[in-house]
């Protein structure tokens, strides 16, 4: 295994930790939702910074989707997979925040989060083909 793959797993599996813990951890009531960058993004993108949760759930997940491919991780002996399995993960944590009682559980950041994988692993194939001139899956 390369240096290279073992900082990008290193990476993802912080990136991983750093998702699943603040999808799960209750968010003060007077929070805003999303972070900062985000609610700004939000505001660009769609005019309304209240979409700042979801742009950060998409965020967190192409971080995820980038991650989990250049640290190649396999499923059924193939890449392509990935993006599948993050986007069930975000999904079954989004049950998971329904049955504290504190946060509650949203198909809109679920869809979210599937496709910011989708995007996350498309932008890393990308950069393979393009920039890197790999082999991308």
């Amino acid at each position: 295994m390369g240096v290279w793959i073992f900082w990008a797993r290193g990476l993802f599996f912080l990136v991983f930790s750093l998702v699943t813990y603040l999808t799960l951890t209750p968010n003060p009531d007077d929070a805003e939702k999303g972070f900062a960058a985000a609610r700004y993004i939000a505001a660009l993108l769609f005019g309304d910074a209240q979409f700042g949760d979801k742009v950060a759930h998409f965020a967190g997940y192409g971080a995820l989707g980038a991650t989990a491919y250049w640290a190649q991780f396999k499923v059924f002996e193939r890449k392509v997979w990935i993006p599948a399995l993050l986007a069930v993960y975000g999904a079954l944590l989004e049950g998971v925040q329904g049955y504290g009682g504190i946060r509650s559980a949203e198909v809109a950041d679920a869809v979210a989060n599937g496709l910011g994988a989708l995007a996350g692993f498309a932008g890393a194939v990308f950069l393979a083909i393009i920039v890197c001139k790999r082999q991308p899956v």
